[in-house]
C-alpha cells in the first residue's frame, strides 16, 4: 500500500479533481488559473504554491490545506517576505488628515515629484528599497494638495494622487498585505474618477484588472478593461499621443489577463496593442510611467506564451529580443525571471538556474520578492542535480529563503 506521505501534491490536486468530476479545464474556470497550469501542477512541473492551493481548495471540498501538502509538509501563513518599508508605507495609506492648513505643492511640483518616482521604480536595481523611501511622503504631499487645492488645480492633483496609490500597488503587490493592495486600488480609483480626466481613469482600471486577476477574477479584469478602452479609443485620433499608450496598455493587460486563464484570444489582444505601438507611437517612444514601447510589446509576447504554457513559443518569440533594449530595469528582470519559468517547464535546470542568475545581477530584489522566482529556487536548491544544487542554494541564501 503507498505510502500517503510520499504522494505529492500535484498528485493530490489530479486525484481530488478527478474524484470530484472536474476536468481540468473546468477546475481551472472554476478556480481562476489556466488549464496549463493545472496540468503542470499535477504532474509536477510546477510547485503548488499557497496562493493556488487556496484558489483550487473549494472546488475539490477541501477545508484543511493538509490535504493538498501532505502531512510530511508544514505551511507558513507568512509566505510572502515583507520588504521594511511596508510598515511605513502602511502607515501613509492609513494616515487620515483630519485636520490640514498650510500651502499646497503645486500640481506641477506633483508631477515631478510623481514622474521621478515612477523613474526610480524604472532604473533602479533595487527599485523596491529606494520608492518605498519615497512613497510615504508622495503619498502626504498629494493627499494633501487633493484636499486644499480648488477646482481645476484640485481635479490635476486628484491625478497625482491616482499616479502616488497606483505606485504604492506596484510596491506592495508581491509583500504586502492583500488587503493594502486593494486599498491602493480603491483609492486609486477614487482620485481618478473624482479627476474626472479619461486617461486617469483607464490608468486606474488598468491597476485594478492586475489585482482582479491575481485573485482569480480574470473575467471581472476583462470586463473592467473593455470599458476602459470604450473610454479611451474615440480620443486616440485626435487627442494627444499617451492615448494611444494607454490604449495598447490596456490591449496588453488584456492579453496578459487572458493568458492566465488559458484563452488563446490573448494573441488577438496582443496583435491590437502591437499594431497601435507600430502604427501610432515613433518607433523610439517609451511611456514615462508605463514604459509602453517596441520592446516591451515583446516582453508581453514572451510572458502570454510562459503563461499558456508552450515554452517553444516562449523561446521563439524571445529570440530577438534583446534584454538590454528593454527600457525598464525591473521589466527587464522581470523579464528574465520569465525565459526561467520557460526553461523550468522544459525541465531545464541548468538554464533556469543562469536565467534567475541573470535577473539577480540585473535586480536582485526582483529575484528576492519575486513569488515565482522564489519559487523556482526553492525547488533547485533542493531537487536540482548535484551539479547546479550547490549554486542554486548560494542564490537562494541571498534571495533570503531559507
Amino acid at each position: 500500500m503507498t505510502d500517503q506521505s510520499e504522494i505529492t501534491p500535484g498528485r493530490r490536486v489530479e486525484r481530488l479533481r478527478r474524484a470530484a468530476g472536474l476536468s481540468r479545464e473546468r477546475l481551472a474556470g472554476l478556480a481562476g488559473l489556466s488549464p496549463t497550469t493545472i496540468k503542470f501542477i499535477e504532474n509536477g512541473k510546477r510547485s503548488l504554491t499557497l496562493r493556488a492551493a487556496q484558489q483550487i481548495a473549494p472546488h475539490l471540498g477541501i477545508r484543511d490545506l493538509g490535504d493538498l501538502f501532505g502531512p510530511a509538509v508544514t505551511l507558513s501563513l507568512d509566505g510572502r517576505p515583507a520588504h521594511p518599508s511596508v510598515e511605513d508605507v502602511r502607515r501613509a495609506l492609513t494616515a487620515w488628515h483630519v485636520t490640514i492648513g498650510g500651502e499646497p505643492a503645486s500640481p506641477d511640483y506633483l508631477r515631478g515629484a510623481v514622474d521621478s518616482a515612477w523613474q526610480t521604480w524604472h532604473t533602479s536595481r533595487h527599485q523596491r528599497s529606494e520608492v518605498g523611501a519615497l512613497l510615504p511622503g508622495l503619498l502626504d504631499a498629494t493627499q494633501r494638495a487633493a484636499r486644499l487645492h480648488n477646482g481645476a488645480d484640485r481635479r490635476r492633483s486628484l491625478a497625482m494622487l491616482a499616479q502616488a496609490y497606483h505606485l504604492a500597488q506596484a510596491f506592495l503587490a508581491w509583500h504586502g498585505d492583500r488587503e493594502l493592495c486593494w486599498l491602493t486600488v480603491d483609492r486609486g480609483m477614487t482620485a481618478a474618477l473624482d479627476a474626472d480626466e479619461p486617461i486617469a481613469i483607464a490608468q486606474a482600471i488598468w491597476y485594478a484588472a492586475h489585482l482582479l486577476r491575481a485573485v482569480g477574477r480574470g473575467d471581472e479584469a476583462l470586463e473592467r478593461l473593455g470599458e476602459a478602452r470604450t473610454l479611451i479609443e474615440p480620443r486616440v485620433a485626435d487627442g494627444p499621443i499617451e492615448y494611444a499608450e494607454v490604449l495598447a496598455d490596456l490591449y496588453l493587460c488584456a492579453a496578459l489577463t487572458r493568458a492566465r486563464i488559458g484563452d488563446h484570444g490573448a494573441w488577438s489582444d496582443w496583435a491590437v496593442a502591437r499594431d497601435l505601438v507600430h502604427r501610432s507611437l515613433p518607433a523610439d517612444y517609451v511611456g514615462l510611467r508605463t514604459r509602453v514601447s517596441r520592446p516591451l510589446v515583446d516582453v508581453y509576447a514572451v510572458m502570454c506564451a510562459v503563461d499558456l504554457g508552450d515554452p517553444d513559443e516562449a523561446q521563439r518569440r524571445a529570440h530577438s529580443l534583446d534584454p538590454m533594449s528593454i527600457p525598464s530595469t525591473e521589466r527587464r528582470a522581470r523579464h528574465y525571471v520569465e525565459l526561467a519559468r520557460g526553461a523550468d517547464l522544459e525541465g531545464a535546470p541548468e538554464a533556469t538556474l543562469h536565467l534567475l542568475h541573470r535577473a539577480d545581477v540585473t535586480s536582485p530584489e526582483t529575484v528576492q520578492f519575486s513569488p515565482a522566482a522564489r519559487d523556482m529556487l526553492t525547488r533547485l536548491a533542493t531537487d536540482a542535480p548535484a551539479s547546479v544544487r550547490a549554486e542554486a542554494v548560494d542564490l537562494a541564501k541571498r534571495a533570503g529563503i531559507t
